[in-house]
């Protein structure tokens, strides 16, 4: 569950490749908790789980979501066509997408 591989990650969701970073940088954490044994296997899990959700689970949601409108031309033509007259919803859609520095 790191970078590209943890979520099926839309092209939509930004870098993957700072996804991987970000979700070692995260799991490194716990692995070092773990093998200072200040923490167990099962709580490691499920601590690195936990944070991987609230970093990237929003949106990967929202990635997929906004994914559906492309992919058919009727449905993509329209969706570019509405956004282009409200770009600050463009904006808002990165910002949903691609997440946060760290």
């Amino acid at each position: 569950m790191l970078g590209d591989s943890a979520g099926m990650i839309t092209p939509l969701c930004g870098n993957g490749m700072s996804m991987a970073f970000h979700s070692s940088k995260i799991v490194s954490e716990w692995i070092n908790s773990f093998l200072d044994k200040t923490i167990s296997r099962e709580k490691m899990e499920k601590q690195y789980s936990s944070q991987w959700k609230k970093h990237f689970e929003s949106r990967l949601s929202w990635g997929r979501m906004i994914q559906k409108l492309f992919g058919k031309s009727r449905m993509t033509n329209f969706f570019i066509g509405a956004i282009k007259h409200f770009p600050f919803l463009t904006n808002k859609m990165i910002k949903a997408t691609h997440g946060k520095e760290f």
